[in-house]
């Protein structure tokens, strides 16, 4: 399991504190951070019905309706990352919880909602990855099928971002256990 430093947390957390008089600086060293936790081998996009499929969470709000789909570019994936690994420590930090925001792998869908083209994030933590949740998944697939946990709490969580106004909606843990 990686691991990820208090000094790591709270050099991101400054620099998404700094004045917004700076965005080139914030960018490039939040990217800097970002690019240390998470990397693209432990993202992908899904399409087709694996991306419907996150349409359907059982212990969560979930996206939609879905009026169509459509693919986030690799630089859109990476400004989502860049604001989405603050988030992430944030709401982690308000619930409690101690887990690395670098140790979740993330499924992403471009999905048109309300006219509005919004990349969904599904976040799984890396031990709900490892883990086989019934016979018709290997945690291999993770790349192709939707994860879908119902409960964990903060082992999975989803989140709206609107590509438009550059805004997360909708960021919710799974329920309880």
């Amino acid at each position: 399991m990686r691991s990820f430093t208090i000094l790591s947390l709270a050099a991101l957390l400054l620099v998404g504190c700094a004045p917004a008089s700076a965005p080139e600086a914030n960018s490039g060293a939040v990217q800097e951070q970002v690019a240390r936790l998470w990397t693209t081998d432990t993202r992908t996009v899904l399409s087709g019905e694996a991306a419907l499929a996150l349409t359907h969470q059982c212990s969560r709000v979930s996206p939609g309706p879905v009026e169509s789909q459509w693919t986030p570019t690799a630089a859109q994936l990476d400004e989502v990352e860049d604001a989405l690994i603050l988030l992430l420590s944030q709401q982690l930090e308000a619930a409690g919880q101690s887990p690395s925001p670098g140790d979740y792998y993330r499924q992403y869908a471009g999905f048109v909602i309300g006219g509005r083209h919004v990349i969904y994030v599904n976040g799984v933590s890396e031990g709900g990855i490892d883990v086989d949740p019934g016979p018709a998944f290997h945690p291999g697939e993770w790349r192709t099928h939707a994860i879908q946990i119902c409960d964990g709490g903060t082992i999975t969580f989803g989140a709206e971002y609107d590509v438009e106004t550059k805004a997360f909606s909708d960021f919710a843990f799974n329920g309880a256990l």
